[in-house]
C-alpha cells in the first residue's frame, strides 16, 4: 500500500507464540513488523517465524520470548530508519494477545520464574528507556501474527490489514 508522509509513520510489531506445538516439543514464535502511517495504512517491512531459541516452560514464557525478539528487531529497524531518513525517532508499538504477558509488563509484581522475570524486565527496560513506546494487548482475533504460528489459522485478517483481501 502507498503510505502517506513518512514523517508521521511509526512501527507496529505483532508478536505471537504457540507453546510446544512443534514435533520436538519446541515452541513456534513469530513477529510481524509494519510501517504504519497516520491514516492507519500498513506496509509489512519484516516478518519471521521460527522455533524459539530457548525451550519455554509455559505459554506465558513462549509469548514473552516472542515479544522480546520482536521488540529488539523493531528497535533495530527504527534505528536504521532514523539514520536513513534523518528523523529524530520513530515510535514503536508492540502488540500481544496474551493478557498475562501484558499484565506482567505493566505490573510491579514479579513473575516467579527467574528466566521469565529477566525477559519481562528486558521489555520494561525498553519501555523506560524509550526504545519502545507501548506494549498493547489485542484480542486473539486481532492478532495478525497468529497465522504465522498456528496451523490452520486463516491469513485473511493479515491480508485485510495490508489491504490485499
Amino acid at each position: 500500500p502507498r503510505l502517506n508522509d513518512f514523517s508521521s509513520c511509526s512501527l507496529e510489531c505483532y508478536t505471537d507464540a504457540a507453546f510446544a506445538n512443534l514435533s520436538n516439543d519446541g515452541s513456534q514464535g513469530a513477529m510481524l513488523i509494519f510501517l504504519r502511517d497516520s491514516d492507519g495504512k500498513r506496509c509489512p517491512i519484516f516478518w519471521q517465524t521460527r522455533c524459539l531459541r530457548r525451550t519455554p516452560r509455559s505459554t506465558l514464557e513462549a509469548e514473552t520470548l516472542a515479544l522480546v525478539e520482536g521488540a529488539e528487531a523493531s528497535v533495530y529497524l527504527a534505528n536504521i530508519l532514523t539514520q536513513i531518513t534523518g528523523r529524530k525517532s520513530i515510535s514503536v508499538r508492540c502488540l500481544v494477545d496474551n493478557r498475562s504477558l501484558y499484565d506482567s509488563v505493566y505490573s510491579t509484581r514479579q513473575v516467579d520464574n527467574k528466566k521469565l522475570r529477566m525477559d519481562v524486565k528486558a521489555v520494561k527496560n525498553m519501555l523506560v528507556s524509550g526504545e519502545i513506546n507501548r506494549v498493547d494487548w489485542v484480542e486473539g482475533s486481532q492478532q495478525l501474527a497468529d497465522c504465522l504460528t498456528k496451523k490452520g489459522v486463516s491469513p485473511n485478517k493479515l491480508r485485510e490489514a495490508i489491504g490485499r483481501l
